[in-house]
């Protein structure tokens, strides 16, 4: 996984960013009890229990770079939220997080594309940029509900 500033805002020169904030989780580990990285220096997990709601989507060039990024929300207030990212490179590695978050969330807790990616290893929706994923992702939590798994 590519190195990532810790902290990072999407959609600069609009209110998406404020909606939509995210935090970089790097070298990410994901596993049973949750996703495991590191926070200044120091080996950190996000549990299972302290995430809402878990997306994913395959970013790029269909014909270039691209990248399969984890959305996971772990906070909302009204329209805004606050998201752990990490990404993988499209490919078994992809599928195994996958499998692993649909595993320790609960699949009424996953979006139609990570629940696709962990089946069959390709996200249902590919999106050209970020500021698409925070885009589709602010779309996606005012439509969910939860419920039983």
């Amino acid at each position: 996984m590519a190195s990532r500033d810790a902290s990072a805002w999407i959609g600069f020169g609009s209110d998406l960013g404020v909606r939509y904030h995210v935090d970089v989780l790097p070298w990410v580990e994901v596993g049973e009890h949750g996703v495991g990285y590191f926070d200044g220096g120091r080996r950190a997990l996000l549990q299972w229990a302290s995430v809402l709601y878990g997306l994913s989507a395959q970013v790029g060039e269909p014909e270039g770079v691209c990248t399969v990024v984890f959305d996971l929300i772990v906070g909302r207030k009204g329209d805004a939220c606050q998201v752990c990212r990490f990404d993988a490179d499209p490919g078994p590695d992809a599928q195994r997080f996958a499998g692993r978050i649909v595993a320790g969330l609960g699949r009424s807790r996953c979006s139609r594309s990570l629940l696709a990616l962990q089946a069959d290893g390709h996200p249902g929706q590919w999106l050209p940029d970020l500021d698409s994923v925070a885009e589709q992702g602010l779309q996606e939590l005012a439509r969910w509900r939860p419920g039983p798994d």
